[in-house]
């Protein structure tokens, strides 16, 4: 019989389709909230699927204090700081990446006069915290050629001999501007102040920060002039130094970018406030923007991806998850979350691999504002028998060694016994993929 049924499958092998991965529910997890008044997660990422890092800050009433929080694969745990008394006081987190299999977590310390603050980058390395810094910045080019400090807001590079650090840093003291772009890059052993164009002539920020290749990585924020409206700040580093790309967020009534990923040179999206806040997805195609209507009430608060057709964006207005599969932006997660008066979800957003990402925020019951961290995994698919992620004739095969031996996972269809009915069941699910 079963020589014939193999010959039966053999048959049946050459129309059968390889099937994509199918995404599950967003989940939520257990993360501490130690503030008696409010807590929140802004950023999250992951260099596994069991290993990842989301910062943020909690508050009991005397001022944020930061948070740093652990996924070893079973569950979120809290990891305390290294000691950065010997750089600065009150340390705050606001961002974390990954960067050559390591996560960095950068943010900012509390210096004295005339730095004031000073960004702060720290590595986690082998399950421990081996690099601990403040990178120094270049001085004022005018006397009396004083100190000058930043912050630390994000973080993403290639490879651990390739990253960028970008915020906002103290202006020049030369008048051009009162603060400035700040990209830090680091090369494996130092950290490079390195010059990013000054559009206005009152503050300039960069909030994100993604990089595909050596010479594509661009940068987001805003910038202002005196007197004017914020405007959106694009900036993109080529290998040898940043340009500012003029965007539709820089009309006169002004605009924002909030968060950047790039795949390369010609494929780029941003999110934020453009055209006046009609439009919040801008798509950069190689030469020039390209308005995109994903219908959303406001900007993405964060994207993450695996590639240019799994893209994972989330909302803050509407508290919505949506996802870009090459052609376009759905909806695609958010669940209710029983007694909370608003929620922000996705303030922070990592993709670990095809239907598994991490979405991390907060929400409120209108008394506490807690932490919230939601995961999403692949629909568990019956014909994916060997469990390598697709339905295929690979799965055929291990089901007939299964059958043939009487293996009770061959038991396909649950009664307690290995016959022709699990056979057909098999079939049936495989016929239909995943």
């Amino acid at each position: 019989m079963y020589l014939g049924f193999l010959a039966g499958v053999g048959a049946l092998i050459g129309s059968a389709s390889y099937a994509q991965t199918t995404c599950g529910a967003w989940v939520g997890w257990p993360t501490e909230s130690p503030g008696t008044a409010s807590n929140i997660l802004y950023d999250t990422a992951f260099s596994g699927a069991s290993v990842g890092l989301a910062v943020g800050s909690w508050n009991s009433g005397l001022g944020p204090q930061p948070m740093v929080i652990e996924w070893r694969g079973a569950g979120w745990s809290g990891l305390g700081l290294p000691d950065t008394s010997g750089l600065g006081a009150r340390p705050q987190v606001e961002g974390v990446g990954l960067g050559g299999g390591d996560l960095w977590v950068v943010g900012y310390v509390t210096t004295s006069y005339p730095t004031n603050f000073m960004p702060l980058v720290m590595r986690r390395h082998g399950g421990q915290w081996d690099r601990v810094s403040t990178p120094t910045l270049r001085k004022q080019n005018t006397y009396p050629f004083a100190d000058r400090g930043g912050f630390a807001y994000d973080i993403d590079g290639v490879s651990g001999e390739d990253l960028w650090v970008v915020g906002s840093a103290a202006g020049y003291g030369d008048a051009s501007a009162t603060s400035v772009g700040l990209a830090l890059h680091f090369d494996g052993s130092a950290w490079e102040d390195v010059d990013v164009p000054l559009v206005g002539n009152r503050h300039h920020e960069l909030n994100g920060v993604s990089a595909s290749a050596s010479d594509n990585v661009w940068a987001v924020g805003d910038w202002r002039s005196v007197a004017q409206n914020f405007k959106a700040l694009v900036v993109r580093w080529d290998g040898s130094r940043w340009h500012h790309v003029p965007n539709p967020g820089e009309g006169d009534a002004g605009g924002d970018a909030e968060c950047v990923v790039a795949f390369a040179p010609d494929d780029v999206w941003v999110s934020g406030n453009f055209n006046g806040g009609a439009d919040h997805l801008i798509h950069w195609n190689g030469s020039s923007w390209d308005v995109v209507d994903a219908g959303l009430p406001g900007p993405f608060a964060a994207f993450a991806a695996t590639g240019p057709a799994d893209i994972w964006a989330s909302c803050a207005i509407n508290a919505t998850i949506y996802h870009y599969d090459g052609s376009s932006w759905t909806p695609a997660g958010g669940p209710d979350i029983p007694g909370a008066e608003y929620v922000l979800r996705g303030w922070g957003l990592a993709a670990v691999g095809p239907c598994e990402a991490w979405s991390v925020g907060a929400w409120s019951d209108g008394v506490v504002q807690r932490t919230l961290a939601e995961r999403l995994t692949p629909t568990p698919c019956p014909a994916d028998f060997n469990g390598d992620g697709v339905a295929n004739t690979l799965d055929v095969l291990a089901f007939l060694n299964a059958y043939a031996g009487g293996d009770p996972r061959a038991d396909f269809n649950g009664d307690g016994s290995v016959n022709t009915l699990d056979v057909l069941a098999f079939l049936n699910a495989w016929n239909a993929g995943c």
